[in-house]
């Protein structure tokens, strides 16, 4: 009895100190099979290949999950969807009710979209 209330302790304390972060695609264009490589991440839209867009992908999380996981959980979905790339221009990043608290540790809801492309080479 006494290991399941301790491991029902951990998953609880790993729910609260973690947080829940979300991904969101919206489909805007043509599908694809998974893209099985890495997803690149361009800030401007590349000029100097064809692209297309496949859809609009949404990260959401917390002071919990660093920009950098954020990314990753974008990167993962939008590979899913068939996209190869990501562009996620600065005007798509946001903090959300940033606020300081007592002591050093800050509260904000992150959020980042990126427009979801398959690049052909």
């Amino acid at each position: 009895m006494k290991r399941g209330k301790a491991v029902f302790i951990l998953i609880l304390a790993s729910l609260i100190f973690n947080g829940c972060a979300t991904v969101d695609f919206a489909l805007t264009g043509k599908t694809y099979p998974p893209y099985q490589g890495p997803v690149k991440i361009y800030t401007t839209p590349p000029t100097d290949m064809r692209y297309e867009e496949i859809g609009w992908v949404t990260a959401d999380g917390d002071f919990n999950h660093p920009w950098a996981k954020l990314l990753q959980m974008m990167q993962k979905e939008a590979a899913s969807r068939g996209a190869n790339a990501l562009i996620i221009e600065e005007k798509f990043t946001t903090k959300l009710d940033a606020e300081v608290n007592i002591g050093t540790r800050r509260d904000e809801d992150r959020t980042i979209t990126a427009i979801a492309v398959r690049i052909h080479e």
